[in-house]
């Protein structure tokens, strides 16, 4: 049964922000949220770089990677929820990364991360996720 009968995710209108430090990673996620309809992709190299694109656009959901050269990824989540970039508090992160020790899964949930993917990713994978983070914040789609 579907949770949202009346609510359906218009792909294009989606704004994703990726950050990952290994340009890599970031190229292949832009393919394959693509590959799901999703065009309108802005990257980040750096949680500095991430922190301005935020402050710039409204993104709908955050695609961030745990392991990077400095702040990682949970620190960077943990100031977001805190409220630390005006507007960006509520938005949805799913947590992409090759780190599956089950300490970092729980404190990514306990700081309120809605998913959390394992490299490499699937498109299909990749869409199911997003339909369960963008389904607990919908009114901002």
């Amino acid at each position: 049964m579907n949770e949202h009968p009346h609510k359906q995710i218009i792909w294009d209108s989606i704004v994703c922000l990726i950050i990952d430090d290994d340009k890599f990673s970031r190229t292949f996620m832009k393919t394959a949220l693509y590959q799901i309809g999703i065009k309108n992709t802005k990257e980040a190299s750096s949680t500095e770089e991430a922190t301005e694109l935020l402050r710039s656009f409204k993104i709908d959901v955050i695609f961030l990677d745990q392991q990077m050269n400095g702040q990682n990824g949970l620190e960077f989540a943990k100031s977001l929820k805190s409220g630390a970039i005006e507007g960006a508090k509520d938005t949805p992160i799913i947590m992409v990364t090759v780190d599956t020790k089950e300490k970092t899964v729980l404190d990514a949930k306990g700081l309120g991360i809605q998913e959390y993917l394992v490299k490499p990713i699937s498109p299909l994978a990749l869409k199911k996720r997003i339909c369960t983070a963008v389904g607990l914040k919908q009114e901002r789609i």
